[in-house]
């Protein structure tokens, strides 16, 4: 009597956990997340009297910060500060400061108050410590977070070669608990060196964001989300979160 072969059932990983808000467009986006944000500050406030909000630069976040700018909360006693920095005076066009100031800290915003990451040396590693300490001291923890990402799957400023001459940096950067909360970057995809906030320091947030505009991000967010394999930063986001983060996305 032959015996029947057993049949093999391939189970498929369960993707990472994460809320969604789907939006038609960026416009109806901003609107939305502004609103939330600001209902995160506000709580913040009430709760202990001042808050601290991270910020992603780049294109994406301008119609956001242009919305969140017109909230009305008691801006006064909100500290905001950047996500990441490229290693570029305020007045530079690709300085994430410089991005704040023009299109957060105004109208109702204007009274918040920038805590900047860039010094004037000649690199990042020769400010570390006094930006490291400011931030240890007068940003954290987090009250909200807000991360964009790339089209390679980086945020803020922990990008997929993070580490690869010295592996202690990735884990400095990507690992969720018990590191610096602020680490000099260099990558070869971009050519100015950098200031990152590590995910230790970002996941101080009780409230953390991603905003994600475009079908190409939302396909790659998509594949990390389901490949336990990945090495991406943004499944080290997904992964290491205390609580799943909420996506902000829109075509």
């Amino acid at each position: 009597m032959k015996m029947q072969a057993e049949r093999l059932t391939v189970i498929e990983p369960l993707p990472l956990p994460l809320h969604e808000r789907l939006f038609e467009d960026a416009g109806q986006l901003a609107q939305a997340l502004a609103k939330q944000v600001a209902a995160d500050l506000r709580g913040a406030l009430a709760r202990h009297g001042e808050a601290c909000i991270a910020l992603s630069g780049g294109n994406t976040p301008k119609r956001f910060f242009e919305a969140l700018a017109t909230q009305t909360l008691d801006w006064a006693r909100v500290t905001v500060l950047p996500v990441d920095e490229r290693w570029l005076p305020p007045e530079h066009p690709r300085s994430n400061e410089k991005l704040l100031r023009d299109h957060l800290l105004r109208d109702n915003a204007a009274a918040a108050r920038l805590l900047p990451m860039y010094r004037p040396t000649e690199t990042p590693e020769a400010a570390l410590m006094p930006v490291l300490t400011k931030i240890a001291n007068e940003g954290l923890p987090l009250d909200v977070a807000v991360l964009g990402m790339g089209e390679d799957g980086h945020v803020a400023s922990l990008f997929p070669d993070l580490g690869r001459d010295n592996p202690g940096l990735r884990e400095i950067g990507l690992q969720p608990r018990g590191r610096a909360p602020v680490m000099a970057v260099r990558t070869e995809a971009m050519p100015e060196p950098r200031m990152s906030l590590t995910l230790s320091a970002i996941f101080t947030a009780p409230a953390l964001y991603l905003h994600i505009e475009g079908a190409k991000k939302r396909a790659l967010l998509d594949a990390v989300q389901r490949d336990p394999r990945s090495v991406l930063p943004i499944r080290s986001v997904l992964a290491g979160a205390p609580a799943p983060p909420t996506l902000y996305w829109s075509p």
